[in-house]
């Protein structure tokens, strides 16, 4: 544990750096109120994004945070013109339409799809992912907002779980998902059930060994 509260303390001031921000993602970000810019499961979906995404792309971006990094990077190096910014907490998404107000990003708060209308071609989640007591041991939740935005449960699943579970219904024919998880905190066979259990196909899996961080590349069965 302390190895890690170390590595956190080094790592720290990188993910706060808002020149390294805008050389990674193309904008110049507000100031750091709300955690990090970014984590190594963000930098493994951009790369997945810069991979996948078209300009005629229709995004959603579940999970997007204070920043909306991921949604800023569609729009302002990748050309996508159709960017859904999409998160729980309405403090979140205030702050991230208050520092984006002239891009068209539309900004909707929502539990999941509960708010979510319409069908996308590319729906990306930096899904949270720690488990309830290893996320409490490793100092991971500062306060309880901070358990309720990054916490997924006993195993880490619950939220991915709900998301699988629902998304289908708001994925386009031929549609794609970006799953980003980091397998230090989950383990690969509680993501890889709750996909299989949610009948969706795993058309690609990006892993970086060095930080843990990947993405699962998902599709609609009978499309697959």
């Amino acid at each position: 544990m302390n190895c890690y509260h170390l590595y956190a303390k080094c790592i720290a001031p990188l993910r706060n750096n808002t020149l390294l921000l805008k050389l990674l993602f193309g904008f110049c970000p507000s100031d750091a109120l709300w955690g990090q810019y970014w984590d190594w499961t963000t930098l493994s979906l951009r790369g997945s994004l810069k991979r996948t995404l078209k300009p005629e792309t229709k995004l959603l971006d579940m999970g997007c945070g204070a920043y909306a990094v991921l949604s800023r990077y569609a729009q302002i190096k990748l050309s996508c013109r159709a960017v859904t910014a999409v998160d729980h907490f309405m403090e979140l998404i205030e702050y991230a339409k208050q520092h984006d107000p002239e891009s068209g990003i539309e900004y909707l708060c929502s539990d999941l799809f509960s708010n979510v209308q319409g069908v996308y071609s590319l729906i990306v989640f930096n899904a949270p992912y720690l488990e309830t007591e290893k996320g409490k041991r490793l100092g991971l939740f500062q306060d309880d907002f901070a358990q309720k935005r990054f916490c997924g449960g006993k195993d880490g699943a619950d939220t991915i779980t709900r998301f699988l579970h629902d998304l289908p219904e708001y994925l386009s024919q031929g549609g794609r998902v970006l799953l980003g998880v980091n397998h230090y905190h989950i383990s690969k066979e509680v993501v890889r059930a709750a996909i299989h259990k949610a009948g969706l196909k795993n058309l690609s899996f990006h892993y970086n060994p060095l930080t843990n961080a990947c993405v699962y590349e998902l599709k609609k069965e009978q499309y697959a």
